[in-house]
């Protein structure tokens, strides 16, 4: 083999590891969306599901309160008033009930999988 074939081989070469680098790169990315897509979906089924279930368990103990008060008013008013407390409630704690785990969740699924293959190259 000459100098210019040589050339042509290792240019060849370089042309099919790139190529195959982005082939990687796409595929490794459609993995991790899928995986974010899905654990969002998840969370949207659970909590629409959740919402339902809280919301007819609050209307029977907003009855039940009202039945005992011996007018409705005030039971259903306890429970909004109760939603209300956890509503500030949350909203004080939304940083490390909300923003804090979902953080952890995308920055493990898109830094710590490289971070483990590259140590397995080590």
């Amino acid at each position: 083999m000459n100098y210019t074939e040589n050339i042509q081989s290792l240019w060849t070469e370089v042309k099919n590891n790139l190529e195959l680098q982005k082939q990687y790169l796409l595929m490794d990315t459609a993995e991790k969306l899928t995986v974010l897509l899905s654990a969002v979906a998840t969370a949207v089924l659970c909590l629409a599901f959740g919402a339902m279930a809280l919301l007819f368990l609050l209307f029977a103990l907003g009855f039940w309160l009202g039945h005992i008060a011996g007018n409705s008013f005030i039971g259903f008013l306890v429970i909004g008033i109760a939603l209300l407390l956890a509503l500030v409630v949350v909203l004080f704690c939304r940083k490390k009930w909300i923003v804090q785990p979902l953080s952890r969740l995308v920055v493990g699924l898109f830094i710590h999988e490289e971070e483990e293959g590259e140590e397995a190259v080590l």
